[in-house]
């Protein structure tokens, strides 16, 4: 069997999942964790090299506030369990907006390997294709 090197993981339908549970939407993102936490586990067993997390993106902190706490409380928590799985972990996004949870900072400058390092984990966390660009803009007019 030929096993991908790099999986990416968009953790979609936490909203209608919990109106189809009759709780509020935004209890959704918290029963999104476990699932994700054995994929990672999966993923090593199987040699997958890395997996990449996309938390939320810029546009996502439109939502309702009690949502937008929600799926920002959910993507520190999911670093948090995926941090004691030992990985190399990275985390991804806008670390100058308000929107960013500062419990990550930690983890974004560079690579971190935890708890022996392991499987690259990459977590996207309030990222957007216009703030991914204009970095790049800088970048090259460096």
């Amino acid at each position: 069997m030929r096993i991908p090197k790099h999986i990416g993981i968009i953790p979609d339908g936490n909203r209608r999942w919990a109106q189809k549970h009759q709780l509020d939407k935004q209890e959704g993102y918290t029963y999104g964790l476990k699932p994700g936490v054995q994929l990672l586990q999966r993923a090593r067993e199987y040699g997958v090299e890395e997996l990449t997390y996309y938390g939320f993106t810029v546009d996502n902190c439109k939502r309702p506030h009690a949502q937008f706490v929600a799926f920002s409380k959910a993507c520190v928590d999911a670093v948090s369990l995926i941090a004691k799985e030992g990985v190399s972990l990275l985390v991804v996004g806008n670390t100058e907006s308000k929107s960013f949870p500062k419990e990550l900072l930690p983890y974004t400058k560079e690579r971190k390997d935890i708890a022996g390092g392991g499987i690259k984990v990459n977590f996207l966390v309030n990222y957007g294709w216009d703030w991914d660009l204009s970095a790049l803009k800088t970048s090259q007019e460096s």
